[in-house]
């Protein structure tokens, strides 16, 4: 899961908010790109997978959350590797801070953005429900306590939840959604899709309901444009525990992905890890 969110990551960020025409002309999943903004983003994933592992050790190492406990995380992992990719509130935020506390003072937190979101996957793997909401609005609220950081966040996690434990005999991922979450939502895709919450998991959700296969739909997802990587890394995380989609990606994304230490190895290491503790 994590190893293929950060190829989704990695591979999207260099079409992210690129022009549509240059999307299409590239994007035909050969090779990696550089990011438009920050070229030391190359074949490297953004701030969307560093703080997913964050979120991902803590549920490895936590059995019981608070936003403290969670902003404590965020600026570990991010001072051990600093990397670009988080928008400015966010990473002058965790430069500026030593501890979760010193965050928690430092940050702004009422962002609608899909930050919240882009990190809640792996949360999807708690098998009770009531806890997986918990948690996803304990983390959405050290950066996104609004109540469009709130859901969105809830929305990928019960994403996921809803395809590992092969819910799909019942109802349909988009019913299930809105059942538990008590909302009547039609989803749908708004190009170019933009890195509002609300925006970027309408599309996610509507377009991993509806894939066979990651590959096309890796490039379906990019095609549309806008924020790229969040929406590639979301449906590369999903799609790994869709039962009923091929998952097959070229295997140059998994060749030329970084390896530091940090890297390839790291993040199979985790999804080990994962594996282990949700059978």
């Amino acid at each position: 899961m994590i190893l293929e969110a950060a190829i989704g990551d990695a591979y999207g960020a260099g079409f992210e908010f690129q022009e549509l025409d240059y999307i299409i002309k590239n994007n035909d999943l050969t090779k990696y790109h550089k990011h438009g903004m920050y070229t030391e983003i190359y074949k490297r994933y953004t701030d969307d997978t560093q703080m997913a592992i964050a979120i991902t050790e803590l549920l490895l190492e936590e059995e019981n959350w608070n936003e403290i406990k969670v902003a404590d995380k965020f600026v570990e992992v991010f001072h051990r590797d600093k990397r670009r990719g988080y928008s400015d509130r966010v990473y002058n935020a965790l430069d500026a801070s030593t501890n979760g506390a010193a965050f928690l003072k430092n940050i702004n937190n009422g962002s609608n953005g899909n930050g919240s979101a882009m990190r809640a996957y792996s949360i999807g793997l708690i098998k009770d429900v009531n806890q997986l909401l918990e948690f996803c609005e304990i983390q959405a609220k050290t950066s996104h306590n609004t109540a469009e950081g709130i859901s969105c966040a809830k929305r990928i996690a019960l994403a996921v939840h809803f395809y590992k434990y092969k819910l799909g005999d019942q109802t349909s991922l988009i019913e299930f959604i809105n059942e538990t979450l008590k909302e009547k939502e039609i989803y749908k895709v708004t190009s170019p899709i933009d890195m509002h919450g609300y925006f970027t998991t309408q599309a996610v959700i509507k377009i991993v309901s509806e894939a066979n296969s990651m590959q096309d739909c890796l490039k379906i997802g990019i095609d549309y444009g806008g924020d790229t990587d969040t929406v590639a890394a979301l449906c590369m995380a999903i799609l790994s525990q869709k039962e009923s989609c091929e998952k097959i990606l070229p295997q140059f994304l998994y060749d030329d992905l970084e390896n530091g230490t940090y890297g390839k190895d790291f993040l199979i290491g985790l999804d080990h890890k994962l594996a282990a503790k949700f059978q």
